[in-house]
């Protein structure tokens, strides 16, 4: 399978929310068309797609970060692989991008979170060379006055 890794565009919007979806998120087409707008322009992010034959197949969304306790590093925002070409090299060549993308930012280190019972996404990981480092508590809290219950679209609907 031939596919090409290429920044996204904004048109790419339903796309990235059908694959979205396949996470187990149900953001709108609305929403992923505004924060791709956003997202597109940030200088220290990289958003790209896997496109097989004009159809985007994965994307990965990746942050350069500075913190002031670590050495700078590439965060991991979102990496999401259509479930019909998993297992052919899609994830690890969208990986591999983000990870010469970090080298070009000045990054030794790729970072990324994933949920526990990701268990074969752990595995995917792990094959291409990334060390479980930690198990962690995540956070979050409405500022808007919205009740907690709201908090639950950060969370994804996973099997």
């Amino acid at each position: 399978m031939s596919f090409l890794i290429r920044d996204a565009r904004a048109d790419d919007a339903p796309d990235v929310a059908r694959l979205t979806r396949q996470l187990g998120y149900s953001p709108s087409l609305e929403h992923v068309t505004a924060s791709l707008s956003r997202i597109l322009v940030r200088p220290g992010e990289r958003f790209a797609i896997a496109d097989l034959d004009g159809q985007a197949v994965g994307w990965v969304h990746a942050v350069a970060a500075d913190f002031v306790d670590v050495e700078p590093f590439v965060l991991i925002a979102g990496l999401v692989v259509d479930t019909g070409v998993r297992r052919l090299g899609v994830g690890r060549g969208l990986m591999t991008h983000v990870e010469e993308w970090a080298r070009q930012q000045g990054c030794d280190v790729v970072r990324l979170t994933s949920s526990s019972t990701r268990a074969a996404a752990h595995r995917f990981y792990e094959r291409i060379g990334y060390t479980n480092i930690k198990t962690q508590y995540s956070f979050a809290k409405r500022l808007d006055g919205a009740s907690p219950t709201a908090l639950h679209a950060f969370v994804p609907n996973v099997d």
